[in-house]
């Protein structure tokens, strides 16, 4: 066997143990949290510029924005 075709079995291994799991894929994780980090991203920056007085609601509702995106960084490099 080439060593091409013992990555092609490997990948297609791999492929059938993911098909087999229950639950919601990686992917799809990932694309929630990136879904919730863009609409906390926006609503803060809204809440920033329209409440002058109190930038610091604004800044918290981006940090919760933030560990989520970090939550999907590491999903993404780790698993």
């Amino acid at each position: 066997m080439t060593r091409e075709e013992i990555e092609k079995l490997i990948e297609e291994t791999a492929n059938k143990e993911r098909a087999k799991r229950k639950g919601p894929s990686m992917e799809q994780m990932r694309r929630v949290l990136n879904t919730l980090f863009l609409i906390l991203a926006v609503v803060g920056l809204v809440l920033y510029f329209a409440m002058p007085d109190r930038h610091l609601v604004g800044i918290a509702v981006i940090g919760a924005g933030m560990f989520l995106k970090i939550i999907e960084f590491l999903l993404r490099f780790l698993f």
